[in-house]
């Protein structure tokens, strides 16, 4: 049996996602489940964050467990909730932007800020292809939404 390893580390979200690594909802974890209350209680903590000095700000939004045999790859074992949800959020952002863009609005900065959400949270995009690689996958039952709302607001 190989030894375990346990380290902890308080980062941000964008420190999350940012870092080129690859999260998955194993098979073994519950549907997305999430209802208004829990939408409302995460969106107030953001929106209290909102409201804070513009410098680097932190709030604790919970923890998360996340198990990886190669450290590229990992297994979301707790908190696919709130990484999901966070997603959905930057997602919707994302459409906004691509609606204003294509209105017309500021198109260069909302060009830069929809390739900057992009690549630091959702995932990369080929430049040639124009295939995603998305840097959350859910599990079964839920990653089918996940990805056709991606390549929806991608498209």
């Amino acid at each position: 049996m190989s030894p375990m390893n346990f380290n902890t580390a308080n980062q941000t979200f964008r420190q999350l996602m940012g870092n080129g690594l690859l999260y998955r909802v194993p098979p073994f974890q519950r549907n997305y489940s999430w209802t208004n209350e829990e939408w409302d209680d995460l969106w107030q903590d953001i929106s209290y964050e909102d409201g804070a000095d513009k410098g680097e700000i932190s709030h604790y939004m919970g923890y998360l467990v996340l198990q990886s045999s190669d450290n590229k790859r990992f297994d979301i074992i707790d908190g696919q909730q709130r990484i999901t949800t966070i997603s959905i959020i930057i997602l919707a952002t994302l459409s906004l932007i691509k609606d204003m863009i294509e209105k017309g609005i500021d198109t260069e900065r909302n060009g830069r800020r929809q390739d900057s959400l992009q690549n630091s949270y959702i995932g990369y995009v080929d430049p040639v292809s124009l295939v995603s690689s998305p840097k959350l996958a859910l599990n079964r039952h839920n990653n089918h939404f996940y990805q056709n709302y991606l390549s929806m607001v991608q498209g």
